[in-house]
């Protein structure tokens, strides 16, 4: 029978994703995803951490979740010793009973007589006159070092991430832990709600990290589990701009210098006017969706399968794609592919003159 991390790797690799493709898509750090292939399930924090990452890669590589987690739970059963003793019978032996019984009496009794003594006592408990209250102290704040691509780790109140590119350091410290998380940086403060992703500004220049607060315990010690992934975006200006990682979005338009990256435009629809349109998207796996419809804000989020998209558009859109075989799109009644599963990609959707003849096409145009 195929093992839960074989299942996971041969499905991987038959899609044609790499590790860092998936930990960039599912929020899952290649490390955890490496883990789950070979079953070491001994890296991972605790069972909570590994079922709910067995959910997640489960439902990006089209797996059913709940089967997939059955299926780790029944390893587990079957790592347990048997526990012989308990299936072998026992010999009555009933003076033994009664004198367990006895004791148990003899105890409920004493405990009784000492909660009288304490309750009955109103002095008893207290500290002497003028004598401090003495609390448990809380723990002191740890700092944490991201010099990897991505980090998951739970932080209390007061603890640190120091983030590492090249020559240059970055502090974050975790303010307050309440229904929301505060995150400081030299230059923002920033509230996170459980499940939210946001981008901090970590510098002026316009560094920044992504960040995603998994989850919030307020009993006790307050704890906050949060995810932060590495460079993706610079802020300038103009507003969002795309960094190393998004070239597409400063490249140039329907050329490329690179033959082995030309793509055709296509063809969507022809009219003897410009009309506006509307791009409606179906997701068939996890997507990081990125959007520019005419001259607004550019959008971002994560789409996972199943999930749809829908946009009215007056001249334009640019988007730019992590997964291409997971987006589908229909647009003025044709259907649209954008490439293979795992392929990263741009396009910009836009009105074109036709130069003879006159009218204009609907065309789906690549950005390198």
């Amino acid at each position: 029978m195929e093992s839960l991390g074989q299942k996971f790797k041969t499905a991987r690799e038959a899609r044609g994703f790499t590790t860092d493709q998936v930990a960039r898509d599912t929020h899952i750090i290649k490390r955890y995803i490496t883990s789950l292939e070979e079953e070491k399930f001994d890296q991972f924090p605790g069972d909570t951490y590994i079922m709910g990452f067995i959910r997640n890669y489960a439902d990006y590589l089209g797996f059913n979740p709940d089967e997939c987690v059955a299926l780790y739970r029944n390893m587990k059963l079957l790592e347990q010793p048997i526990p012989m003793e308990a299936l072998l019978a026992r010999k009555s032996n009933k003076p033994l009973v009664f004198l367990i019984v006895g004791v148990l009496v003899l105890a409920g009794f004493a405990a009784g007589g000492y909660f009288l003594f304490i309750h009955g006592n109103p002095a008893h408990g207290k500290p002497p006159a003028g004598e401090a209250v003495v609390e448990k102290p809380a723990e002191a704040p740890v700092q944490y070092v991201m010099a990897d691509e991505a980090v998951e780790q739970s932080f209390g109140v007061g603890d640190e991430l120091i983030i590492k590119r090249q020559d240059i350091s970055y502090t974050l410290k975790i303010g307050k832990i309440e229904n929301e998380v505060l995150l400081i940086t030299p230059v923002e403060n920033m509230n996170l709600h459980e499940g939210e992703e946001a981008y901090l500004l970590l510098a002026p220049q316009g560094e920044t990290l992504k960040v995603i607060c998994r989850s919030i315990e307020r009993g006790g010690q307050a704890k906050t589990v949060l995810f932060f992934d590495k460079y993706l975006q610079t802020v300038s200006g103009a507003g969002i701009s795309a960094s190393e990682e998004d070239p597409a979005h400063s490249a140039a338009i329907g050329s490329t210098n690179e033959p082995s990256r030309v793509k055709r435009s296509q063809v969507i629809t022809e009219s003897l006017t410009p009309a506006p349109f509307t791009i409606e998207a179906e997701f068939r796996g996890y997507c990081l969706f990125r959007y520019m419809t005419d001259s607004q804000p550019r959008e971002e989020r994560y789409f996972r399968r199943g999930e749809t998209f829908r946009t009215d558009v007056r001249s334009e859109i640019r988007l730019w794609y992590s997964n291409s075989g997971s987006l589908r799109a229909r647009i003025s009644g044709n259907e649209i592919e954008f490439g293979k599963p795992g392929e990263v990609g741009s396009a910009l959707i836009r009105w074109t003159r036709v130069e003879t003849g006159g009218g204009y096409r609907l065309e789906v145009i690549p950005m390198y």
